[in-house]
């Protein structure tokens, strides 16, 4: 069996309180997003994305589509909102870090998003699937994996820099498959951090939420994919 997962990487965050948060034991982990997360996952979902653009915050970036510019809240005042602007001011330049991990249940094959790659790129996986000879999209780097597509059969490559790198082959018509459940599970996942944000950051609900859903359902009218999505 194949299935495929989009993929958030988290990182611990010593000492952090403002919310239950559950974090990873080791320095970085790449965890599976949908229905079934913990609250305490989400939080630490949060926590880490808030974390990670913090240097945003501190230079003043441009909000992100779907919210809106405030003050730079005082961290006496308000620690929440003043620790949470780090994921609004990242502005366009955004970056969720994952992406999609497929495996094959049977062989034990696993292809992992590379390093560098974000999950607000996911859609990159469609531009892919509608091709027709191979995929000149760029799906991270060390390990650096590949898709090729060649007639009807998909070829995935966990590491195009390894002569044994595990590879995945599956029907074209399987991918779609498999990127219409990514697209449910990022919906799942978004639900989930709505009503998150509703109960442990009711004074900041609105802003997380919407600073991830328009990095993962981007507003682009030339996307069929992502048209799709937001009329749902």
């Amino acid at each position: 069996m194949i299935t495929a997962r989009p993929v958030l990487e988290l990182h611990r965050l010593d000492g952090f309180s403002l919310w239950p948060a559950a974090f990873p034991e080791e320095p970085y982990v790449l965890l599976p997003l949908g229905a079934g997360l913990t609250p305490a996952e989400v939080g630490a979902v949060v926590a880490c994305l808030a974390d990670a653009h913090a240097e945003a915050s501190e230079a003043g970036g441009e909000p992100l589509a779907g919210t809106q510019a405030a003050p730079v809240p005082s961290p006496d005042r308000d620690p929440t909102g003043s620790f949470l602007r780090g994921l609004l001011a990242g502005g366009e330049d955004l970056h969720l870090a994952g992406g999609v991990r497929i495996t094959d249940t049977t062989t034990g094959a696993v292809v992992d998003p590379g390093c560098c790659h974000g999950l607000q790129e996911w859609g990159t996986w469609r531009e892919f699937a509608a091709g027709s000879d191979s995929c000149s999209v760029w799906f991270g780097h060390s390990p650096t994996p590949g898709a090729r597509l060649v007639g009807d059969i998909v070829r995935l490559t966990a590491d195009t820099d390894s002569a044994a790198s595990p590879v995945i082959e599956l029907p074209l018509p399987e991918l779609h498959r498999l990127l219409d459940d990514v697209e449910h599970r990022l919906h799942a996942f978004l639900a989930l951090v709505r009503d998150w944000a509703a109960r442990e950051v009711p004074a900041h609900a609105a802003p997380p939420y919407a600073a991830l859903a328009a990095a993962l359902v981007p507003p682009d009218p030339e996307n069929p994919w992502s048209a799709r999505v937001r009329r749902r």
